[in-house]
């Protein structure tokens, strides 16, 4: 059982952190607002408590490959629809919204946890990779916030590193997982 909340814990822990720096630039280094970015880690680790124990399901029922995908698509699906029916950033609503930037973002904040806490010694490497690129991405986000001058090439930075950033973290996440699977006998 302790084990069990360990895992939970950790699984939304890591969650929260995976998205932290995001939601920092959106919301403080863009807009200021520090009560966005708690209220936003507030919900991530609700959201991601529902997350955990449907992962628990998926992967007692379908095969590792399969549960894998069906949560990297569910994670970015349900990421869409907060987006789109909560926040306001749907297509027809902010048309400016990336909506490829937001689908890598909520599929990172399911996806990178799960892989983190996976047990599997041949995700090892996966997982230093990972964490390299979030120590990386974390450190060039803060130094270029002191770096750029306060106008628009500060929040365009921002912008674009937000997309970019969580755009290639989880392609290295889903790829990096199916490529080390690949190389398993898992059913």
């Amino acid at each position: 059982m302790l084990a069990a909340v360990v895992r939970w814990f950790s699984f939304v822990v890591i969650g929260v952190l995976t998205v932290a720096v995001g939601e920092l630039q959106y919301s403080v280094f863009i807009r200021g607002d520090w009560a966005n970015l708690y209220g936003s880690m507030f919900f991530n680790a609700l959201y991601l408590s529902g997350w955990f124990f449907l992962i628990l399901l998926f992967f007692r029922v379908l095969s590792r490959r399969s549960a894998f995908l069906v949560t990297l698509g569910l994670a970015t699906i349900m990421g869409l629809m907060v987006e789109w029916f909560s926040i306001g950033n749907s297509p027809w609503g902010n048309p400016d919204a990336s909506q490829v930037g937001m689908a890598a973002y909520w599929s990172c904040l399911v996806i990178v946890p799960l892989i983190l806490i996976d047990r599997d010694a041949n995700l090892r490497g996966l997982k230093r990779t990972i964490l390299t690129y979030g120590l990386v991405y974390t450190a060039v986000v803060i130094g270029m916030q002191f770096i750029l001058p306060a106008n628009d090439w500060r929040v365009a930075f921002h912008i674009w590193s937000v997309v970019l950033g969580y755009l290639g973290l989880i392609i290295l996440c889903v790829v990096g997982y199916l490529r080390r699977l690949a190389g398993q006998s898992i059913t």
